[in-house]
């Protein structure tokens, strides 16, 4: 079992914390939550059990630091999924499974009003956090141990502006079609923009500038978000008070590709216009450039190719639910997953390894770790979608630019045989095509939440179908057709 920094809390503090004086039900202190010194709004306050003992809300923390989060209704269990381990708690139970260890709990799970309670020490000690109390807040301050500094990510609340600005944003609207303008008042000017890589993104910050407090009411947790949608590269607009003390406002602009910035300053306001960034990026060595041909365009005779396909979720992780009962994610992966290998170890060039070869978990790290060690040529990840009940569509996902081409080949083919929607050929940093070393794709079939592409889901004639055109796309892009 993967071993943890210690916990670092004195739970007899939280106990006299809870107590309140006289065991008054009024005057119990529900103590403040903090996740990397930003402040987590749990919909159920944190719990004083038996013997004292802190619980608090499992998912609220868990998905904070990147978990997944999986409630069985059946079993009355929780499954919590990071990408190198699995933790089991069932409700009323205090033995957790970490990693298939048993693992003594302070107090069982509970349930509140729909949400998973679980022991603060247990967290600490499994989740790789360290916990702080600090007595003149009040509060409870959790750390991602091995979480690396994220320089956009805002380190305080946001309040209104301290003393010592010389100004503040009233107002950061994007105009719906290539800016973002951004309203203040008092002196305001902005440092020159900067990029970030993985994910992409510019960072402009705003030095002894804060937010207005009808702006700052607007942030949730930390920090305020404007989702972007049909722009070609600005995903997301981001704001917060990176420090306080001097104060500065940070503007990050999330990207799904390379971009640049233009600033355009005004009367009480300023333009920021994306521009084609492709030209003042400076090109990183390291990284492979977009192939016009794929891998390997003159393989002698007796090569043999090793392809890995990796069925996407399995065993205690089912994946997306199927709006037709019974129906998981994982069942339809591995159904497919199968069928393409039959097919593929027809061919003699060809070498077939499956990540996941039946209805187990395996982590998304040793998906990776399986792909690599194998020296695989290419990495193919199967899965299905999920959304609103008329959402329909197949998707394919690449990230690395050595994998496009393999990504446009698989898709024209997979496409077409699935004959829903074509929703494109799309650049994503999913774990599995970020951190294998080959050229590697990962395929949305289609939505599960959609009854008429669930139904061609699960239907085995249809499946032999989207097998066939996979295998053409793989066959096509290594030149064995």
């Amino acid at each position: 079992m993967k071993k943890f920094v210690p916990i670092l809390l004195f739970m007899s503090v939280l106990f006299t914390l809870f107590a309140g004086v006289g065991q008054a039900a009024s005057a119990v202190v529900v103590p403040k939550l903090y996740l990397n010194d930003q402040l987590l709004k749990p919909t159920v306050d944190p719990q004083i059990v038996q013997k004292g003992y802190t619980i608090v809300p499992i998912r609220l923390v868990s998905e904070s630091i990147g978990y997944k989060v999986t409630w069985m209704e059946e079993s009355q269990t929780v499954i919590i999924h990071s990408e190198t381990d699995e933790i089991i708690l069932k409700i009323n139970d205090s033995i957790a499974l970490v990693n298939n260890e048993k693992v003594q709990m302070d107090t069982p799970a509970v349930v509140l009003k729909g949400n998973t309670l679980i022991p603060l020490r247990f967290i600490g000690d499994n989740l790789g956090i360290k916990v702080v109390w600090n007595n003149d807040s009040k509060s409870v301050y959790m750390y991602k141990d091995d979480k690396p500094v994220d320089p956009t990510e805002p380190s305080t609340p946001p309040t209104d502006p301290p003393a010592g600005t010389t100004g503040k944003l009233t107002s950061i609207l994007y105009d719906g079609m290539n800016g973002i303008v951004i309203n203040y008042e008092g002196t305001v000017a902005a440092k020159t923009p900067f990029k970030l890589d993985n994910p992409k993104r510019i960072v402009i910050d705003f030095p002894n500038v804060g937010y207005s407090s009808d702006l700052a009411a607007q942030f949730s947790g930390a920090e305020g978000k404007i989702p972007v949608t049909e722009h070609a590269t600005l995903q997301q607009i981001r704001y917060s008070l990176f420090t306080s003390n001097p104060a500065t406002a940070r503007i990050v602009l999330d990207l799904s590709a390379d971009a640049g910035v233009e600033l355009t300053p005004g009367t009480n306001e300023l333009r920021i216009s994306m521009t084609d960034g492709t030209a003042t990026t400076p090109t990183d060595p390291t990284t492979p450039t977009d192939p016009t041909t794929p891998v390997d365009p003159n393989p002698p005779t007796n090569k043999v190719y090793t392809v890995v396909i990796d069925a996407g979720h399995g065993g205690t992780d089912p994946g997306a639910q199927s709006i037709l009962p019974g129906k998981w994610e994982k069942e339809f992966n591995l159904s497919l997953s199968l069928k393409v290998k039959a097919l593929l170890d027809k061919e003699k060039s060809i070498k077939t390894l499956l990540s996941r070869p039946d209805d187990k978990y395996v982590t998304l790290a040793n998906r990776a770790l399986f792909a690599n060690s194998n020296k695989a040529d290419l990495f193919l990840s199967i899965h299905a979608n999920k959304a609103g009940p008329t959402v329909t569509g197949t998707e394919t996902y690449y990230y690395r630019d050595d994998s496009k081409a393999l990504a446009n080949v698989i898709h024209k083919y997979f496409a077409k045989s699935t004959g829903f929607k074509d929703r494109g050929v799309k650049k994503e940093s999913f774990h599995v095509i970020r951190e294998t070393k080959m050229p590697a794709v990962l395929v949305e079939a289609g939505f599960l939440s959609n009854v008429s592409d669930a139904t061609a889901l699960f239907n085995d004639a249809a499946q032999n179908k989207m097998a066939q055109a996979l295998v053409t796309g793989i066959k096509e892009y290594l030149k064995l057709s």
